[in-house]
């Protein structure tokens, strides 16, 4: 996916991980829920016929894999809930195609289908989208990473009455810490978060001189696009009007 260069740096490495195993822990969920709805059809499916034990044992394999995704998210864990995902669209592909040919296509049922490719979509959906994160999740240190994930979430546990370096998106869904030279922003989800130069920053900005103003981010895990109402806004033109600070 195109980006900028400046999420290279190590700062937004460790953000990037940060963000990445939230993501990898909201799939994990649905792994868990997708597995134990498989395991309670397979349960009753298994009753009709032994052929059908299938689902059960995929069903098994992705609550398994939705656990350990939970516990510890990686890449791998991730790409085990799509590999499955998989395997449970094609069993019941086969188990359509079993019945149409043994003439009970009355028995096919289209949710049966649907429910399926729509998992397994969404699962390497995510494995493309975070992929080439599979090094940086495994090799970064779990301090920095630590140190990361608390600096997304104090940014959000700050008031903004009491926070003036503080500005909020007008969707409420982005925050962004204005420093002296850089600015820190974070997704309420911790499913993204980036920190740039005052510099970089001022070019994502789409038109400096309206009163409200709209951000575009092309971050690694998807493109950021938000707007800020009046009051946030004029607060970012004075950061911005602000001269850098020289060092000796």
């Amino acid at each position: 996916m195109l980006h900028d260069p400046v999420f290279d740096s190590t700062e937004n490495q460790a953000l990037l991980v940060v963000c990445a195993r939230k993501t990898i822990r909201h799939a994990a969920i649905l792994g868990i829920v997708w597995g134990a709805i498989n395991l309670v059809i397979g349960f009753f499916a298994i009753q009709a016929t032994v052929l059908n034990a299938g689902i059960l044992v995929l069903g098994l394999l992705m609550l398994g894999a939705g656990i350990i995704a939970l516990n510890k998210p990686s890449i791998h864990s991730l790409s085990t809930e799509a590999v499955v995902s998989a395997l449970l669209l094609c069993w019941n592909i086969g188990i359509a195609v079993f019945n149409a040919r043994s003439g009970y296509g009355d028995h096919v049922n289209g949710h049966g289908l649907i429910w399926p490719a729509i998992a397994a979509i969404i699962f390497f959906r995510q494995y493309k989208k975070l992929g080439h994160l599979k090094n940086a999740i495994a090799s970064m240190d779990h301090a920095k990473v630590k140190e990361a994930s608390d600096l997304c979430k104090q940014l959000f546990k700050s008031r903004l009455k009491q926070s003036p370096d503080i500005v909020e998106a007008s969707s409420r869904r982005y925050r962004l810490r204005l420093m002296s030279e850089s600015v820190f922003c974070a997704q309420r989800s911790l499913s993204q978060a980036f920190h740039m130069s005052r510099e970089n920053f001022k070019q994502c900005i789409r038109d400096i001189g309206k009163k409200r103003l709209r951000v575009v981010v092309r971050h690694p895990l998807g493109k950021i696009a938000y707007a800020f109402d009046k009051k946030n806004s004029d607060k970012i033109k004075g950061w911005l009007a602000v001269p850098p600070l020289v060092t000796s």
